[in-house]
């Protein structure tokens, strides 16, 4: 496993902390990452930042970054939901970044964190391309829960350094500002049952201490209306084993930016296809439709 430190604006004796700091912090953030990851640390003005990163093979590569949700971790989205299989499977790289505490900066009311998550990302983007891991004209961003928000922010903030998105149980956080420089196609997968993240929108967690969030649809319609789509979606309606599946699908959009929500008739606050971990009690997943195959499936243009 590699490992490199990219240190900004220290000196030796920074570093030298920042490599100490980064040896605490390896076994936390590395739990259940995949074999090939290596990790890539960024001296920021917070301290120290990580990130898991799968390389697709020598040479830039089309990239997705992936945002863990809430109470979860770099390597435990890495290790459950998919992503990094279906990632490396169309010859794409995946990075899979650490919030500083267990939540996200995505910019909504509640206890969000208050780190400048946004400049980090940035950051991360600029490190891979000069790292040659990825294409800078093939960066794409996915998040699931809370890192869904944080990826909606990013396509508000900072949309020009994004080819795609892709969010799982999230919608848009109230209060945010969304002014997106450009259109950029997403994929949202959301349950109508979520009882975290209300798909009617509403407040989010025990007792709203996430905040409050828009509709799932409401938020589909605002990123197509901004992607100048057109305002009519096309609907498609699909059994899938024990659960149901609409296909919402704006099309005609700016730059081919369509945004599709499959909305999971029945479905609750977790990641369609994704691996379970207590297979023996719970029994094994039938789901046909995959949350991380279908995103990663339109980032690739299939």
């Amino acid at each position: 496993m590699r490992t490199w430190v990219r240190a900004a604006a220290t000196g030796s004796a920074g570093l030298a902390a920042a490599l100490l700091v980064a040896a605490l912090l390896a076994g936390a953030l590395l739990i259940g990452a995949p074999a090939r990851a290596d990790t890539l640390r960024i001296d920021t003005r917070e301290g120290l930042r990580q990130a898991i990163v799968v390389p697709a093979g020598p040479g830039p590569a089309p990239t997705v970054i992936v945002l863990h949700g809430a109470l979860d971790t770099a390597g435990g989205a890495a290790r459950r939901f998919g992503f990094a299989e279906a990632a490396a499977a169309r010859g794409f790289a995946a990075v899979f970044p650490q919030s500083i505490g267990v939540q996200w900066n995505h910019g909504g009311r509640g206890l969000s964190s208050r780190a400048d998550d946004v400049s980090f990302l940035h950051l991360l983007v600029g490190e891979l391309v000069a790292e040659r891991i990825a294409r800078p004209d093939r960066i794409y961003i996915a998040g699931v829960s809370s890192g869904g928000m944080m990826a909606l922010r990013m396509i508000c903030e900072a949309a020009e350094l994004f080819a795609g998105a892709g969010t799982v149980i999230a919608s848009m956080p109230s209060g945010a500002e969304c002014r997106p420089a450009r259109p950029v196609p997403v994929v949202m997968f959301n349950g109508t049952a979520d009882p975290i993240v209300p798909y009617h929108g509403g407040g989010v967690g025990p007792l709203n201490l996430g905040g409050f969030v828009w509709p799932a649809e409401r938020t589909a319609e605002f990123l197509a209306q901004v992607n100048g789509c057109d305002p009519q979606p096309a609907r498609h309606d699909a059994s899938l084993g024990i659960r149901s599946v609409t296909r919402v699908a704006w099309s005609r959009c700016e730059r081919d930016a369509s945004v599709t929500l499959y909305r999971v008739n029945g479905g609750h606050h977790s990641v369609l296809g994704r691996r379970r971990i207590l297979t023996a009690l719970l029994g094994r997943r039938h789901d046909e439709l995959s949350a991380a195959e279908t995103i990663m499936a339109a980032f690739a243009g299939e």
